[in-house]
């Protein structure tokens, strides 16, 4: 009896240390072959946005950020009293956001006109919205301080209308001790602090990985993150033909209402009225979102188009308006690879060239 317990017991163990065996075997090979190309990248290095969110490693495109323009733009930190052409406030499109060659629009703007340009970020205490951070200058001074000749707002176009067809916090008045502090630790974006550090080869993530593969071949988008066709080639990695883009920016496309823009710009035309009062001209930059602007090249689209800029465009302004879309849109057309990032929400350094050639200050 106590033998057959035994023979028992050995066969449990057996059996246990076969199935760890395979199920580590399996671990190290998705790790190694897949999952270690979106969660393991060293840097200098960088993997997209869009893919650490879908896993989908024939579209990782790997970046490292370097900048080869002959003029730089300063951040928060760096200032000293220099004087200002044009002080740049936005999200992540205004800090690097996709890394990579010239990943600054800033750069861009002061070496084609050789201007002096200067970002602020949002300040951390003023939340996601970029309004906040401007009136947070405005009233204390800061922006007297510097004096530019422009100030440049820049935000992401799937976000322009939850966070500016509302009623802004126009006396928004933080403390001024609290805006230098903030404004001396502003350093250039770490991208590296996006990816995770330290993965070990068994992790969630290799299971992760096939189940997502699996799933994009029936249905287009899987929690945060669509996949679709194209109807021609306009990236170069290995899904050529195909594009990620971010779910929420199909989502908001329903947000873009004749009411709501017209809310919009009516908070920028006062916008630009405060500055107009101290010889300031306002530029506007909503960066078109990379599905409003690859909409038309995906094959048989059963989404809406987001009719943002085209109700944007025709209002009266007190501002100028650098439509990104309208700018952007002749060079796809003409067969233009690669001016978002296949792996990124993020427009590359050839979007930022093409807009800044053709924005006059």
């Amino acid at each position: 009896m106590f033998k057959i317990k035994a023979l028992k017991t050995r066969s449990y163990v057996y059996i246990f240390s076969v199935f760890a065996l395979l199920l580590f075997s399996y671990h190290l090979f998705v790790f190694t072959f897949f999952t270690s190309k979106v969660i393991a990248v060293e840097p200098p290095l960088y993997a997209g946005d869009l893919i650490r969110l879908s896993y989908q490693t024939d579209f990782i495109k790997l970046k490292e950020t370097v900048n080869t323009l002959p003029k730089k733009h300063l951040e928060a930190s760096e200032y000293s009293g220099q004087k200002i052409d044009v002080l740049t406030i936005g999200d992540s499109f205004s800090n690097g956001g996709g890394g990579g060659l010239n990943a600054y629009y800033q750069d861009h703007i002061a070496s084609i006109n050789d201007f002096n340009v200067l970002n602020i970020k949002r300040l951390p205490f003023a939340g996601k919205g970029i309004a906040k951070t401007f009136f947070a200058l405005y009233s204390s001074g800061a922006i007297d301080q510097i004096k530019p000749r422009v100030v440049l707002l820049s935000m992401g176009s799937r976000d322009l209308v939850s966070r500016f067809a509302t009623e802004l916090d126009w006396d928004y008045k933080p403390r001024t001790q609290e805006i230098l502090k903030a404004l001396l630790a502003m350093k250039p974006m770490e991208l590296s602090a996006y990816q995770l550090k330290n993965i070990p080869v068994v992790n969630s993530a290799n299971f992760k990985l096939p189940y997502y593969t699996l799933g994009y071949k029936f249905i287009p988008c899987m929690k945060m993150v669509c996949r679709f066709p194209l109807k021609e080639s306009l990236f170069t990695v290995k899904a050529k033909k195909e594009i990620l883009v971010y779910k929420k920016s199909l989502q908001n496309v329903y947000l873009s209402t004749p009411e709501n823009i017209a809310k919009v710009n009516a908070n920028l035309n006062r916008i630009a009225e405060m500055l107009k009062e101290k010889g300031i001209k306002f530029y506007f930059m909503p960066a078109v979102s990379k599905y409003d602007l690859y909409s038309e090249f995906i094959a048989s689209n059963p989404y809406h188009n987001d009719q943002l800029f085209e109700l944007l465009s025709p209002l009266k302004k007190e501002y100028t308006l650098i439509n990104t879309k309208e700018i952007l849109l002749p060079s796809l057309r003409e067969g233009e690879k690669d001016l978002f990032y296949a792996d990124d929400t993020h427009w590359s350094a050839k979007a930022s060239n093409r807009i800044f050639s053709q924005t006059k200050f």
